[in-house]
């Protein structure tokens, strides 16, 4: 699997003006990581923030219609989940006032993901649940001790060409073993990417190629009170609950 690292001068210009060969190089499943995309120290504070919020309220599930709040929850091999899995997911959603700086602050990559397919670059961040398809930011925490994802591979259409993945902790600081992985193919040779990233760096890749998280720190006790383990923040158009009969899911591999 080619690794492609990238700054942000290299990385405009190949999605902007070579944008063909952007798309080819994730048809062939080869992943980019684009360099210092955000500031480390930003998503710092960002991460203890949420964090923090998470601590001082109950963990719940909401399906994704209008009147849907923000959220947390706890992920925990629930047996019917489409993928099964062990972090902490923190939901936000764009038609809340209070969140307009969070989606400011992420705006640059639903650009890009709108580009991609045609769109004009704000066209659906004002959708509602009820629209069909609406933006969301969501944060998953990884705890020590074996928080992790399984092998799966992600719907891909219309909306998510491309996966885009935000690294919120340093691996060799945050934790030490374990982490996102990926394939060419099923069965293929595994890939351990954390290895190629820092704290501020974008991954990107095809969301239909395996791919999983390995348990973090598996030798550890388990415990999501603290703020370390592996973090991303991942900006996303998705499906809401109205469109239950049209919505894909990942499949666990």
């Amino acid at each position: 699997m080619k690794v492609n690292k990238l700054g942000l001068d290299d990385f405009f210009e190949l999605i902007y003006y070579n944008t063909e060969k952007f798309l080819h190089k994730i048809v062939a499943s080869e992943v980019l990581v684009i360099k210092e995309f955000y500031d480390a120290d930003m998503l710092k504070k960002l991460r203890i923030k949420v964090f923090e919020k998470g601590q001082r309220s109950e963990a719940s599930w909401h399906a994704l219609k209008d009147d849907c709040p923000d959220y947390h929850r706890f992920h925990d091999n629930y047996p019917k989940a489409y993928v099964k899995q062990k972090f902490h997911g923190f939901y936000h959603h764009n038609y809340y006032e209070h969140n307009k700086e969070l989606f400011d602050t992420f705006k640059q990559i639903f650009h890009i993901k709108n580009f991609l397919v045609g769109n004009e670059p704000d066209s659906i961040m004002n959708n509602m649940p009820s629209d069909g398809v609406l933006p969301r930011i969501n944060f998953h925490h990884y705890p020590k001790g074996g928080g992790y994802q399984a092998e799966h591979i992600d719907p891909s259409g219309e909306f998510a060409v491309i996966q885009t993945i935000i690294i919120a902790s340093q691996k060799g600081l945050d934790f030490m073993e374990g982490g996102v992985f990926a394939r060419k193919k099923r069965g293929g040779e595994k890939y351990y990417l954390d290895d190629y990233l820092n704290m501020g760096d974008l991954l990107i890749l095809n969301p239909s190629i395996p791919h999983g998280v390995d348990p973090i720190d598996p030798n550890q006790e388990y415990s999501a009170d603290t703020n370390d383990g592996r973090w991303i923040i991942i900006p996303l158009f998705l499906k809401s609950d109205y469109q239950q009969q049209n919505n894909i899911k990942p499949r666990q591999l």
